[in-house]
């Protein structure tokens, strides 16, 4: 069961650093656009930076979780990815990316509950 675990934490904690990675990718574009436009874009620009920052904590933190720490980080991604997909623009990748990391926090839920 540990070992389970262990490799379900893994794989999002591996979830959590490409969404960190996209992250980086989507607030470089946005500061870009940022200096060249109007400032709408400043609120996003600082969800997008914290996401960013949680993932790269987050991702760095691989054994000895809870489940209930397991479920936080599922819906962290979640959340960080819909962000990203509604205010950012959007690519294949990470509507798949989005889609994936909430099957695998749904799928993890039903088989451990918490």
């Amino acid at each position: 069961m540990a070992q389970k675990i262990d490799s379900i934490f893994d794989e999002l904690a591996t979830m959590h650093e490409q969404l960190g990675r996209e992250v980086a990718k989507a607030v470089l574009h946005i500061h870009t656009r940022k200096t060249k436009e109007a400032g709408w874009l400043a609120p996003l620009h600082d969800v997008l930076t914290r996401l960013f920052e949680e993932g790269k904590r987050c991702g760095h933190v691989r054994t000895k979780q809870s489940a209930s720490t397991l479920a936080h980080i599922a819906m962290q991604l979640y959340v960080g990815a819909l962000h990203l997909w509604m205010f950012s623009y959007v690519t294949d990748p990470l509507a798949t990316f989005m889609t994936n990391a909430w099957n695998m926090f749904v799928h993890y839920i039903e088989k451990e509950g918490d």
